[in-house]
């Protein structure tokens, strides 16, 4: 399913044939550095394939291709909330480094964003990011987050105790990153 499709690219479900491109970008140990540990790392076509199937059985879309030129190079994932907190939902994205820096997150942000919010009953969404991931905290800020707070030591990551920095947006608010808005 497509999202949504503008010039520099297209949003939309994960496909299986997204394997071969999904295991190229996401083998990088400079994206690994800022996702959990969960994420397996090197990546490997096997760990590509259980993503996709996993990501194609939800019931809801919750994990967002982002395609370049035809490539799926990033993805952009809620998790919802549970109990008291089903109403919130954890966003968590990524992008190949090929294409840092070119304004595509902040903007696919925004619209799955704005999609999430449209097709689900969540108000508020939430991001943590690690100390070190300036760029990535400008994303959240240029999509119209506000940072709530952080918390010390928080994480452990590649041998040493790093803080979260925490991040908000609730559904009422304009989301600034998207040009289309």
């Amino acid at each position: 399913m497509i999202v949504v499709t503008k010039d520099l690219y297209t949003l939309r479900s994960w496909e299986g044939q997204d394997t071969e491109s999904l295991t190229l970008h996401l083998n990088n140990k400079k994206i690994w550095d800022n996702c959990r540990d969960g994420l397996p790392h090197p990546y490997t076509k096997e760990n590509a394939r259980c993503f996709i199937s996993q990501a194609r059985e939800k019931a809801e879309i919750s994990d967002f291709c982002i395609v370049v030129h035809g490539e799926a190079v990033g993805n952009i994932c809620f998790v919802r909330g549970t109990d008291v907190e089903r109403f919130n939902a954890e966003v968590g994205y990524w992008i190949s480094e090929r294409y840092w820096n070119q304004g595509i997150t902040s903007e696919a942000l925004a619209d799955a964003i704005q999609y999430y919010f449209e097709h689900t009953e969540v108000i508020r969404i939430f991001a943590t990011v690690y100390e070190y991931n300036l760029a990535s905290m400008r994303v959240l800020e240029k999509v119209g987050f506000k940072k709530t707070g952080i918390f010390r030591k928080a994480c452990y990551k590649n041998g040493r105790f790093i803080d979260a920095h925490h991040f908000e947006i609730v559904a009422d608010e304009k989301l600034v990153g998207n040009k289309d808005l």
